[in-house]
């Protein structure tokens, strides 16, 4: 069961979001799996591991927190993500 559940709205090409997102991941030392359609991923935080999967819908990016720090909120990950993605 996902500990967060985020969608976040995007413009423009599905590909290049998530090209986007595997770059940030993988570049930061984490692991990235997927495609235009779903996916999955994990990264280190400084507070410990963040994985999770993901769907894209039409132009809406779905991610699902399966393991997160406990002192790391939904929203703090949300607010990362969204200025990421913007």
């Amino acid at each position: 069961m996902a500990k967060c559940s985020i969608s976040i709205d995007f413009e423009g090409d599905p590909d290049k979001l998530i090209r986007s997102a595997e770059e940030a991941i993988s570049g930061a030392g984490g692991s990235f799996a997927g495609n235009n359609a779903e996916g999955k991923f994990a990264i280190n935080s400084p507070l410990g591991k963040v994985s999770g999967t993901y769907t894209v819908l039409g132009q809406s990016f779905n991610i699902s927190i399966i393991d997160k720090p406990f002192l790391v909120s939904c929203s703090k990950i949300e607010d990362e993500l969204r200025k990421q993605i913007k």
